[in-house]
């Protein structure tokens, strides 16, 4: 007949083999950061949001070729982009601005005269203009366009195209300002497909890798598909490399405390415990698991390593481990519920993600709890090398009266409170790129790149609604003189607009209507040749086009073929949710609040200032949390009050633990930190680990159980403490928040919790 640890043990391998099994198999991890965005967001933000991360502009890739002289970049440059050109990975590829007419000469250039105004009036000044281009690095493209193309509409309208960008030509391909050959790729994949993504910049790197001379020089890549891709990669690898070192460090801590491997393998069933069942309860809640759940969850969970240490550390000679662990049982289940019931008024935040992870903490404690309850007595052997007292422990506490600790503790956090209330500096953080798990130095690099094409985000936008593009595109225009008097008042220095670049279907019907006839075009023509070097009839094509022009059915953004046009008009005009909707970007503002003002009289334009909008976001955020922290901590004192039998003693277990939380925070607010979701949440941990502290120091006992104590949370202390300080030197922002705030919590809880031990009797073991 099986013994009762096979049995518990074969019950607790069947129970992790089915959740795991029912993961695996129907478990969906979710990317999307909006799970952590508050709901409250504006349906206009939204938008943007959605098409920044989602549309077509998010497929965009761009490269930075560097290599020791321009020429050989420019080389590389132009290699590359014929061997990109034919891979079916990416649907565009440009190097340069002649690709563009080589592209849309068929379809941009016959339209040249619908999407800009011709100076009629001004042909002789015109003639002048592509006489001296003759003379300069544009011959190529002038003699090419000259006889059909005098009024120079189509490399008028080509420039303004390219006028934001930063780039210049060398060699014939672009460069930017640091001296690095640029290209500009559009992927197949969706934006967010990141297998397929990573597919595309190991292909393009390959093709970059095996060109001559390559050797020799670097390739930088930016974009949204390389940003997702590179961050995906460097959390991995950050999270690979912290997860062995703080492994290894807790078992060398174990083994050096312990002296037994058996104890070290028996320590890691809770927290597997832990995970197991709290993917399993949020799959069954909610039906899939956001990434940063499982993350930010398996740090907040991590707590469960201390359950096993307090069983092994209080194992008596003469008593079974199951009656040790009935021993501690109370005051460590006190602990446990006091810590799950904070992570649940999470729960009640209305943030999906915020709830997710609330389930996700809580549920994992209890389950770490029952499994170091039940599972780990039963395997433990009934004597163990630890059974007696433990060779070292904390020393107890000065012996000081109770008025000059408790003052000492008041004093540290009435010092802590006025130094947050009463400092000058900013305390919360206002920019919602601080809670992007993406490494600052990567999102700068991007950045810059983004910049040199013309691509950076712009934190001010008119964001124009219509059913159908024509719709939008017609309300944009019709704010085209309002943003020219704005930019001459000096409001904003500049504007961009897809009907900059594709007028309107109304648009280009009325610059059909004002084209001159052929009479007056000769007229006009012959008076503007007077005195230039043209023979007669170089210009016929020029009379063809224009009547051909008059016959043409206008462009619309449904007949743009993929290209540097439609890569350019991606951001400004898409449709969504079966909308279209237009960005008018609004560079250089300087008057917000006038903007703001003059929008209230527009009818589906809506202004949106993102720093401003993200900021009341994160204000909501701040304050949906910060009440739902404050519900946790009541429901914690209530917890307290009814199972330590009076107030009095709650406020005793609470008071340590409010020290540290306030002068960690202070700590944090003077080494220059803003406050951000990660660390309310790491707060969290550090409330649940304090007071564990706080209740297992005021058990009291005899000596031996004090030492006991005092052994099984030093080592408690130095476990959370190495791990969390190593999560505080990560380049991720995402960790090193929770790492910083962990590790200056944890000294705090502790040091607090043993000062005030001795004059705090607790009723949990009786």
């Amino acid at each position: 007949m099986p013994s009762r640890r096979t049995i518990i043990l074969g019950s607790w391998l069947g129970l992790m083999a089915l959740a795991v099994t029912l993961i695996q198999t129907r478990l969906s991890l979710d990317s999307d950061m909006g799970f952590f965005l508050p709901p409250s967001v504006g349906v206009q933000q939204q938008i943007v949001q959605n098409e920044i991360r989602e549309g077509e502009a998010a497929r965009l890739l761009i490269a930075a070729i560097s290599a020791p002289t321009p020429s050989q970049a420019a080389r590389l440059s132009t290699a590359l982009q014929q061997r990109l050109a034919h891979e079916a990975a990416f649907t565009l590829v440009l190097n340069r601005p002649e690709q563009l007419d080589e592209t849309a000469l068929h379809a941009w250039f016959d339209y040249r005269y619908l999407l800009l105004d011709t100076p009629w009036d001004g042909l002789h000044e015109a003639l002048q203009d592509r006489l001296a281009e003759l003379r300069s690095p544009l011959a190529a493209l002038t003699r090419q366009t000259l006889a059909e193309d005098p009024s120079s509409n189509y490399q008028r309208w080509l420039n303004s195209l390219q006028q934001e960008t930063r780039l210049q030509l060398q060699h014939g391909v672009w460069f930017d300002g640091e001296g690095r050959a640029m290209l500009l790729l559009r992927t197949q994949a969706p934006a967010m497909a990141l297998d397929q993504q990573a597919a595309n910049i190991t292909l393009l790197q390959q093709h970059f890798s095996s060109l001559e001379g390559s050797a020799a020089a670097s390739l930088l890549l930016g974009g949204a598909p390389a940003l997702a891709v590179a961050s995906r990669d460097t959390i991995r690898q950050e999270a690979r490399l912290l997860s062995i070192a703080a492994s290894l460090v807790v078992a060398i801590i174990l083994l050096w405390a312990y002296r037994s491997l058996q104890l070290w393998l028996l320590a890691a069933l809770p927290l597997i415990t832990a995970i197991v069942i709290a993917l399993l309860a949020v799959w069954l809640l909610f039906g899939q698991v956001h990434g940063i759940t499982v993350a930010f969850g398996i740090t907040l969970v991590g707590v469960a390593l201390d359950y096993p240490l307090h069983l092994f550390s209080h194992l008596r000679s003469g008593q079974s481990p199951t009656q040790s662990m009935a021993r501690i049982w109370p005051t460590l289940r006190l602990g446990v519920l006091s810590t799950a019931l904070g992570y649940l008024a999470m729960v009640a935040s209305g943030f999906t993600g915020l709830m997710q992870l609330g389930i996700f903490a809580s549920s994992g404690l209890l389950a770490a709890a029952l499994s170091t309850r039940w599972l780990l007595p039963a395997l433990l052997p009934a004597q163990t090398p630890l059974s007696g007292t433990p060779c070292w422990s904390v020393p107890p506490p000065p012996n000081w009266p109770g008025l000059v600790r408790y003052g000492l503790v008041g004093g540290l956090l009435l010092l802590s409170l006025s130094w947050l209330w009463l400092s000058p500096k900013p305390l919360w953080q206002q920019d919602v790129a601080a809670l992007s798990p993406i490494p600052e130095a990567l999102r700068k690099q991007e950045g810059g790149l983004r910049n040199a094409l013309g691509l950076a985000d712009t934190g001010h936008l008119l964001l124009v609604q219509g059913d159908t593009a024509e719709q939008v595109l017609q309300r944009s225009e019709s704010l085209l003189l309002e943003l020219q008097a704005w930019r001459q008042e000096g409001w904003l220095h500049d504007f961009r607009m897809a009907a900059n670049w594709l007028p309107s279907e109304r648009g280009q019907r009325q610059r059909q209507q004002e084209l001159p006839d052929e009479a007056t075009l000769r007229a006009r023509l012959g008076e503007a040749q007077q005195g230039l070097p043209f023979r007669e009839g170089v210009f016929e094509p020029f009379i063809a086009a224009v009547s051909q022009s008059r016959h043409l059915p206008p462009l619309l953004p449904a007949d743009l073929e993929p290209g540097f046009l439609q890569a350019r008009l991606a951001p400004l005009l898409f449709q969504r949710d079966g909308h279209w909707w237009g960005q008018i970007a609004l560079v250089g503002v300087h008057n917000a609040t006038a903007l703001q003002h003059a929008m209230t009289t527009q009818q589906d334009v809506y202004y949106l200032d993102l720093a401003r909008d993200t900021g009341k976001m994160l204000d909501g955020f701040r304050q949906t949390a910060l009440y739902a922290l404050l519900a946790g901590t009541l429901l914690i004192t209530m917890l307290l009050w009814y199972g330590l039998g009076g107030l009095r003693h709650a406020g005793q277990v609470l008071l340590p633990v409010a020290a540290s939380l306030l002068m960690t925070l202070a700590l944090l607010h003077l080494g220059g930190q803003l406050l951000s979701l990660f660390h309310l949440v790491a707060l969290l941990l550090v409330l649940g680990i304090g007071i564990d502290y706080s209740l297992f120091f005021s058990r009291g006992g005899d000596q031996t159980e004090r030492r006991a104590t005092g052994h099984a949370l030093a080592l408690c202390a130095i476990s959370t403490l190495s791990v969390f300080a190593i999560l505080s030197f990560s380049q991720l922002p995402v960790l090193r928040a929770i790492g910083s705030t962990v590790a200056l919590g944890v000294p705090g809880s502790f040091f607090f919790a043993w000062l005030l031990a001795s004059s705090a009797k607790t009723k949990t073991d009786n």
